[in-house]
C-alpha cells in the first residue's frame, strides 16, 4: 500500500486537470513494487478532492464526469502494463517489474529517437530525455508515459557504447576546456576536450567551420563528455560525408583479422553429399558495380513444363555457428551500402572470393529446384547442397538488351525463356494480392569520388526477372520449413492495421478514388494502384500506400507478407549481405542432412529482432546519404525555381519531392507569408485563414530554393 506521506509528496500540489496517464505511472513507480487498483483510485480520485481542498473552496465538489473519466485513465494504463508484462496481477494485486525499468538498444532520430528491448514495442525517447544516448548504444530506461498504444522512456544511463566515435562542432572555450556540440544533435549533452591535451595545436580545433571525429574516453568534466579528437575535415569537403554518416549511426568500421580464415581457407564442409549442377548453363545478373554475387539461375525444360534452379552463395559452409566471422556479422547484421562505399556483412576473403558465385570458377551452393506447370504454378520443389560454375556474368543492362533482342545465341535464347516464366508469375502474384508499388529508388552518380547527379533508378525487364525468381525460391524455402515443423526465421510482413486503412481511405477521397468493396485488404489496395497507374498523381498515391503500410521484420512465426501476397515467404537468397539469410541456410541444411535443428525458438527470437534493428539502421543510414549528397548538389542553385509534388504535410509545414531529380525538402510555415496557414494534418492540407489558398497533399508547386544547410541536412523552399 502506498504510504500516506508519498501521497502528499506526490499530489498535494496535483494540478486541476484531468488525470495523466503520467502521474498514474509516477504513483505506480512510488509504490515500492505492490500496489492495487483501489489504491491507484483512492490516490487519484478519492483523495484528489480533499487535497484541492487545502487550495481552492470550488474543489470542494468533486465532478462525477471528471472521475470517470479518471478512472478511464487507471484502468487504460493497467492495461497496456499487462499487455507487455510490465506489472504481473495475482489476486487483485500488482506488482511491479524492475521499476518499470528496462533494458534496450537506442536508436537516433529526429527529435530524439526509440529503443529496441526484447519483449516490448518501439519506445519513444524525447531529446531531452535521451541523456547522450548514439545509435547503437545499449541504455538503461524507465517508463514514464503510455499516450494511444505508445510508451515513452527517459534514458537513465548508457551501459553500453557502441560506437566510441562521433561528429562534434566547435562551440567555445571555457575554463581550460574547448566546448563541442554534436553535429547531429546540437541540443544534445555537450562535449569538451582539455586544453592541455591539444598540444600548441589549438587553433585547428576552435574552427566553426570543421567538423571534427571525436573519440569518447569514457570520462566526464561538469557533465560534459571528454573526448580525444581524432580526424577533423572541413564542413565543404565530400570525402568527409562517409565518415559522418558513419559515426552519425554508429556503422562498424572494418573487418579485423580472423582465425577461420587462416586455416587454409578450406570450407567445413560435412553432411548430405553434394548435387552437381555445372553442366545447367548458369547465370548471374547483377549491377555493373557489384563484385559480390549471391545468386545464380539456371532453367530447364522438361516434359512437364520447367524447371528453375536458384543456385545461392553456401556462405554457411564457410562460416562455422559460434565462431568469430559469425559473431561478428550477428552484430553487423547487414551489409551497409553508404553511397559509393560498402560496409560488407563478411569479410572480402569470403563476400567477394570464396563465397562469391563468380564466373568460369567452381562454387559451393546451397540450391533451390522448383518445377512449374505449364501456367506457371509450383508443383514440386526440392533442395540439394550443390557445386555451381556460372557460365555467363551479366549486368542488368545487358540482360534487359538480350531480351529485348532478336539474338538467336544460346544465352539470349534462355534469358527470354526465363522472361516468359517471371511475366507469367508475375502476373500470376497480383491475383493473389501482390502490392506492385510504382516508386523507384535514388541513385547517386559519382565522378572522381565527388556526386555529379542523383536520378531515380531506371527498373528493367531483368530487374524484375531476377526479382521473381528469388521470390519463388524464398516462398519455397518457407514452405518447406514451416512443413517440417523445426524452429526457423520467416520475414513478416502483417496487414495493414485498420487505422491505417481508414485514413487511407480518407486521403483517396480526395482524389475520388475508392479501394475496391467485399474484398480483402491487398486486393483492395491493388485496385488503387491500378486505377491510378499513369495518371499524374501516382507517384504521390503510391508513396502514401507505402507510409501506410506495417514495417516488415525477423520472426519465428511463419505469418506470411503482406505486401507481397505471400502466406509463407522467408529470406533465403542473399546470404553474404543478410545475417537471417545465413540462418535460414543452416535451418534448411538441417532438415536436408536429417540433423537436430541448430537452434531453438527463444534464439531465433533474439536473432530475429538484432537483424530487424540492424536492417532499420542500414535503411536509415543510407536516406541520410542521399540527403547529405541532395544537400552537395543543390547548394550552389538558391534562388532557382523548380516543380515539385506536395509529398507530406506536417505540423511545421509540407515536404515536396522535385519533379525531375528524387531530392527532398520542406517548404516551412514560416516561408508561407502571403497568409496566416493552417495545418490539417488528418485532411492532408495547409489552408490559408484569410485567403482559403489551400496546399494539398499530391498537388503540383511551382518552388524556389531559398536554402541549403548540408550540416542539418536541410533543403528549405519557399512558393513562387
Amino acid at each position: 500500500m502506498l504510504s500516506n506521506s508519498c501521497i502528499a509528496k506526490l499530489y498535494i500540489t496535483e494540478n486541476l486537470m484531468a488525470l495523466s496517464s503520467k502521474a498514474v505511472i509516477r504513483s505506480i513507480i512510488a509504490s515500492g513494487g505492490s500496489f492495487t487498483r483501489k489504491d491507484l483510485i483512492n490516490i487519484h480520485i478519492e483523495k484528489k478532492g480533499t487535497e484541492l481542498k487545502k487550495h481552492s473552496k470550488k474543489s470542494q465538489k468533486k465532478s462525477p464526469s471528471a472521475s470517470a473519466k479518471d478512472l478511464s485513465v487507471i484502468d487504460s494504463v493497467l492495461r497496456e502494463l499487462k499487455s507487455w508484462e510490465l506489472v504481473n496481477a495475482k489476486a487483485g494485486r500488482y506488482s511491479v517489474k524492475n521499476s518499470l525499468q528496462a533494458e534496450g538498444r537506442f536508436v537516433s532520430r529526429k527529435g530524439g529517437g526509440i529503443v529496441v528491448s526484447r519483449g516490448l514495442p518501439e519506445i519513444e525517447i524525447r531529446r531531452e530525455d535521451a541523456g547522450g544516448a548514439a545509435t547503437g548504444d545499449t541504455v538503461l530506461f524507465t517508463l514514464y508515459d503510455i499516450r494511444r498504444g505508445t510508451l515513452y522512456g527517459k534514458i537513465s544511463s548508457i551501459t553500453n557504447r557502441k560506437n566510441h566515435e562521433l561528429t562534434a562542432r566547435y562551440s567555445r572555450t571555457s575554463q581550460g576546456l574547448f566546448i563541442y556540440t554534436r553535429a547531429d544533435s546540437p541540443s544534445g549533452p555537450e562535449l569538451c576536450v582539455e586544453r592541455k591535451r591539444l598540444a600548441g595545436d589549438e587553433n585547428r580545433y576552435r574552427d566553426k567551420y570543421m567538423f571534427y571525429t571525436m573519440q569518447l574516453t569514457g570520462k566526464s568534466i561538469s557533465g560534459r563528455e571528454v573526448c580525444v579528437p581524432i580526424d577533423s575535415y572541413h564542413q565543404n569537403d565530400e570525402s568527409g560525408d562517409f565518415k559522418r554518416i558513419c559515426c552519425r549511426h554508429s556503422l562498424p568500421g572494418p573487418h579485423g583479422q580472423y582465425s577461420e580464415l587462416s586455416q587454409k581457407n578450406l570450407p567445413n564442409d560435412k553432411g548430405s553429399p553434394r548435387k552437381d549442377y555445372r553442366k545447367f548453363f548458369t547465370v548471374t545478373i547483377d549491377g555493373a558495380d557489384a563484385k559480390d554475387f549471391d545468386d545464380a539461375v539456371s532453367l530447364e525444360k522438361t516434359d512437364k513444363g520447367l524447371t528453375l534452379y536458384v543456385h545461392i552463395a553456401d556462405v554457411s559452409s564457410y562460416v562455422t555457428p559460434g565462431g568469430e566471422l559469425d559473431s561478428e556479422a550477428f552484430s553487423r547484421g547487414t551489409s551497409y551500402y553508404i553511397g559509393n562505399n560498402v560496409i560488407p556483412m563478411l569479410p572480402e576473403t569470403l563476400s567477394n572470393d570464396l563465397c562469391s558465385l563468380r564466373h568460369g570458377v567452381d562454387r559451393l551452393c546451397l540450391t533451390a529446384e522448383i518445377t512449374f506447370d505449364t501456367d506457371a504454378k509450383p508443383v514440386f520443389s526440392e533442395f540439394h547442397r550443390g557445386i555451381i560454375r556460372v557460365n555467363k556474368r551479366l549486368t542488368y543492362e545487358q540482360a534487359h538488351e538480350l531480351i529485348a533482342s532478336k539474338k538467336i545465341t544460346h544465352t539470349a535464347r534462355s534469358l527470354r525463356t526465363m522472361n516468359r516464366l517471371a511475366e507469367m508469375l508475375f502476373a500470376s502474384r497480383l491475383k493473389t494480392g501482390r502490392l506492385d508499388l510504382a516508386l523507384k529508388d535514388a541513385v547517386l552518380d559519382y565522378d572522381n569520388g565527388r556526386v555529379k547527379s542523383i536520378r531515380y533508378a531506371e527498373r528493367l525487364t531483368s530487374h524484375r526477372l531476377i526479382e521473381e525468381f528469388m521470390l519463388s525460391a524464398n516462398e519455397a524455402v518457407s514452405k518447406f520449413i514451416k512443413e517440417t515443423g523445426i524452429p526457423s526465421l520467416y520475414r513478416i510482413h502483417e496487414e495493414m492495421s485498420p487505422e491505417k486503412f481508414a485514413a487511407l481511405k480518407t486521403f483517396l477521397k480526395v482524389y475520388g478514388l475508392k479501394p475496391g468493396k467485399g474484398e480483402d485488404t491487398g486486393m483492395a489496395v491493388q485496385k488503387v494502384l491500378h486505377d491510378v497507374s499513369g495518371r499524374e498523381n501516382e507517384q504521390v498515391v503510391n508513396l502514401v500506400v507505402l507510409k501506410s503500410l506495417m514495417q516488415a521484420f525477423y520472426g519465428t512465426t511463419p505469418a506470411g507478407h503482406f505486401g507481397l501476397g505471400f502466406r509463407d515467404y522467408t529470406h533465403f537468397t542473399s546470404p553474404i549481405r543478410r545475417y537471417p539469410d545465413l540462418i535460414v541456410h543452416r535451418c534448411l541444411k538441417s532438415i536436408i542432412d536429417r540433423a537436430k535443428p541448430p537452434y531453438t525458438s527463444e534464439e531465433l527470437s533474439v536473432i530475429g529482432e538484432k537483424s530487424s534493428e540492424m536492417e532499420r539502421i542500414a535503411q536509415k543510414a543510407e536516406r541520410d546519404m542521399v540527403k547529405l549528397k541532395s544537400c552537395r548538389l543543390m547548394k550552389d542553385n538558391i534562388g532557382n525555381e523548380y516543380n515539385a509534388t506536395v509529398s507530406g504535410i506536417g505540423k511545421y509545414g509540407m515536404f515536396i519531392t522535385l519533379h525531375d531529380m528524387p531530392i527532398e525538402g520542406m517548404v516551412p510555415l514560416k516561408n508561407l507569408t502571403d497568409d496566416y496557414y493552417l495545418v490539417n494534418e488528418d485532411d492532408f492540407t495547409i489552408v490559408g485563414r484569410k485567403s482559403g489558398r489551400r496546399y494539398r497533399l499530391g498537388d503540383t508547386v511551382r518552388l524556389r530554393l531559398s536554402e541549403v544547410d548540408p550540416v542539418m541536412m536541410r533543403i528549405d523552399f519557399e512558393t513562387v
